[in-house]
């Protein structure tokens, strides 16, 4: 794919969908609007560099699903979420739940589907679409001598997705990319965007992921389906061994699949519902 054909690509693939609407466009930027189920999102794409596309999220809602679409070339995905969780599918048995402070690194196919168990999620999302950075790599990432492929060899052997909490570093680089001059917002988050490659591969990260960030099939349905029980009617109180035993878990488990899913406690989440 040529360097100025990524975006037109994403323009392409746009006006397949029926749910969503260009609001803005150039050579460099496109911003859209997702009107979902029970919400809207709203997402904001920017070309760096050939083959390097930057994306900021805001989704106000709980799921939304896009047609069938393509995989616009061959990308590895950088994720950090600022806000909210996003419920992640990784296989048939698997979910990532992303939080606050979480950053992923993975290859997998672009999902079709979204869910954003809290009602809201807020992220930066970084592709590099490799056979065009392969063949038009940008000088800036020449003189540091780093690119997707050294992140993509270091955290995703054997094609499989790395998380992990972000440190001081790297939160404070994704905060300046939100909050990126606009008199001078390109070469800026060209510069944050290089920074961000040169830690990530340079720089003493975790060997491996953060188990805790990921849930079973299982996990995730028992969870859902106590979700449904005590928002039916708010009125009515339950205790953890009443909610758990149904399942077969036990009251401490019931705790630790609630929080990785929701991000917070029963109690909580009814407190605050109520």
């Amino acid at each position: 794919m040529e360097p100025t054909a990524i975006l037109p690509a994403y323009m392409d693939e746009l006006k397949t969908q029926g749910n969503i609407r260009v609001l803005t466009h150039s050579e460099q930027r496109i911003v859209y609007q997702i009107d979902c189920v029970d919400g809207t999102g709203t997402v904001e794409v920017i070309t760096l560099f050939p083959g390097v596309v930057l994306q900021f999220h805001s989704f106000h809602c709980k799921s939304f699903h896009l047609s069938e679409s393509k995989e616009v070339g061959n990308s590895l995905k950088i994720n950090y979420c600022t806000e909210g969780r996003m419920e992640v599918r990784m296989s048939d048995n698997l979910f990532l739940f992303m939080e606050p402070g979480n950053l992923s690194v993975d290859v997998r196919k672009a999902q079709d589907s979204f869910q954003f168990p809290c009602g809201h999620y807020h992220g930066v999302e970084l592709l590099f679409h490799s056979s065009t950075l392969n063949r038009d790599a940008p000088e800036l990432l020449k003189t540091v001598e780093v690119d997707g492929k050294q992140a993509q060899l270091r955290f995703c052997k054997d094609a499989q997705s790395y998380v992990v909490r972000a440190d001081d570093r790297l939160r404070k680089l994704f905060e300046d990319m939100g909050n990126a001059p606009p008199e001078c917002r390109t070469p800026y988050l060209q510069i944050k965007v290089t920074e961000l490659l040169l830690l990530l591969c340079k720089s003493d990260m975790p060997e491996k992921s953060d188990e805790s960030s990921f849930m079973t099939m299982g996990q995730v349905q028992i969870t859902k389906q106590v979700m449904e029980i005590i928002s039916a009617d708010l009125s009515k109180h339950y205790s953890i061994e009443n909610l758990a035993a149904p399942f077969g878990i036990s009251p401490s488990s019931l705790k630790n699949y609630f929080q990785g899913v929701y991000g917070k406690n029963i109690s909580t989440w009814l407190r605050e519902a109520r």
